[in-house]
């Protein structure tokens, strides 16, 4: 899935990208895209979803019956592990090193809200882009703020809800659906697994404990071998998990009220996953946190539990896969099942053609700390951190470290060595406060 390409290749690539900037600003994006069969699309992202808690994947607590019910299921690998970056490789089918959505250099970040990374290369489309060129209304809703930043004058419209649940959300996204004459595209962020968690309206599994301060992580250095850890822990898993249940059922609810669903293509994603306290030594040991934060959330190291999330379909052309797949595929999806033809190259691949097991399989671009970047293969996962020239190979499903040097040699020539980066971005005040109450640092 990792495109190596040489230097006459990058020239070629840095060409394209110029002329697609070129028709892109002077309206010539029709040359891009022919479609064949315009179908409406909705695409969903459950932010911080971890693969794992589906109860298709296996887990205790039936988390999801409707997701599980829908035609297609994929673990994938997330292009990054953090909003920023990874919602615009869904929606370019490219990965951050491509897109542009990136830091300038590999050096130690603090996601602070002055210094905010860049956005996407003006010369590279979104899907939504894509689609406006041939006739489609796009809408783009979010609670979580931190996916519009990047993607601004991508959609016709952009809409934040912060911190809104998912029956707001996606209450809206049926409305505008239902009164928005075809083709259209809607993309919606959930953020009801970011923190701050919200007070569920249903405890469906049993009753959640009042323990303080379980809307927001804890625990987040230090000793952690004690009864008050393992209570919150306990608490904080249940909760999430019925936050999850919940999501499962508006979007249930809201499919089952749309228009024109029978032609429409539904892909429910996530842009990372979340961490409770697995690698916590691995990552002390290993990586720099710029917080001090080890083993919890997201953005700080690639392992196995933020990067593995779910693609879900309810396309009867993808049969499901359990090898990893990237979520770099879900837009060459969308425009395969559309019968499209495209002048765009893409890091992605199909899902109509599922990568065959022991794809190389990319992750990148952190939001604390020196930059990682991880190839995965099989199960072997390795995790390079370009500042210091360092790297670790562990099993993705065990976490054992493995000590191979012909594994790493070969793991190591597949890292890109070159990135990308678009447009600088400024954040309002308005926006800083938003990205604050989400756990960002001002």
């Amino acid at each position: 899935m990792i495109k190596e390409i040489g230097k006459t290749g990058l020239e070629k690539v840095r060409q394209f990208r110029s002329r697609m900037a070129y028709e892109l600003r002077d309206g010539g994006r029709s040359s891009m895209i022919d479609v064949d069969d315009k179908k409406n699309i909705l695409v969903i992202t459950i932010d911080c979803l971890r693969d794992d808690r589906l109860s298709v994947s296996g887990y205790h607590r039936e988390t999801t019956p409707f997701l599980d019910s829908l035609n297609s299921y994929s673990p994938a690998i997330a292009a990054a592990p953090w909003t920023f970056s990874s919602v615009p490789s869904i929606l370019t089918g490219l990965h951050p090193h491509n897109h542009g959505a990136v830091y300038q250099d590999d050096s130690s970040r603090n996601q602070d809200l002055s210094n905010p990374p860049n956005g996407i290369q003006d010369g590279v489309p979104t899907l939504a882009e894509l689609l406006d060129s041939v006739g489609y209304e796009t809408q783009f809703i979010t609670a979580v703020g931190t996916a519009a930043i990047p993607i601004e004058g991508r959609f016709k419209s952009v809409k934040r809800r912060h911190d809104a649940d998912a029956e707001d959300v996606l209450s809206e996204i049926q409305q505008w659906w239902n009164d928005t004459p075809g083709p259209k595209f809607s993309y919606a962020q959930l953020g009801d697994l970011h923190e701050p968690l919200h007070d569920p309206n249903t405890e469906y599994f049993s009753e959640i404990p009042d323990i303080d301060g379980i809307d927001r992580w804890r625990f987040t250095s230090g000793d952690i071998q004690n009864d008050e850890f393992e209570r919150y822990r306990s608490a904080r898993g249940l909760l999430y998990d019925t936050l999850l249940r919940y999501v499962d059922e508006e979007i249930e609810r809201a499919l089952g009220g749309l228009a024109e669903l029978d032609d429409t293509i539904v892909v429910i994603t996530s842009d990372h996953g979340e961490e409770f306290w697995e690698y916590k030594s691995f990552e002390e040991e290993h990586f720099e946190d710029s917080r001090g934060i080890s083993g919890v959330g997201h953005g700080h190291a690639l392992v196995p539990p933020v990067l593995e999330v779910p693609i879900i379909t309810n396309l009867e052309s993808i049969s499901g896969s359990t090898t990893r797949q990237s979520s770099t595929d879900i837009v060459p999806t969308i425009l395969s099942e559309m019968g499209a033809t495209v002048n765009v190259d893409f890091d992605g691949e199909p899902l109509q053609e599922p990568s065959p097991e022991g794809s190389v399989l990319l992750s990148q671009e952190i939001a604390y700390g020196p930059n990682q970047i991880s190839i995965t293969e099989g199960d072997e996962h390795l995790i390079y951190v370009p500042t210091t020239d360092s790297s670790v190979i562990i099993d993705f499903e065990t976490g054992e470290q493995i000590d191979d040097p012909e594994s790493k040699s070969r793991l190591m020539n597949q890292v890109p060595r070159d990135r990308a980066t678009g447009s600088s971005v400024e954040l309002s005040d308005d926006v800083q406060k938003q990205l604050s109450d989400l756990g960002y640092a001002e």
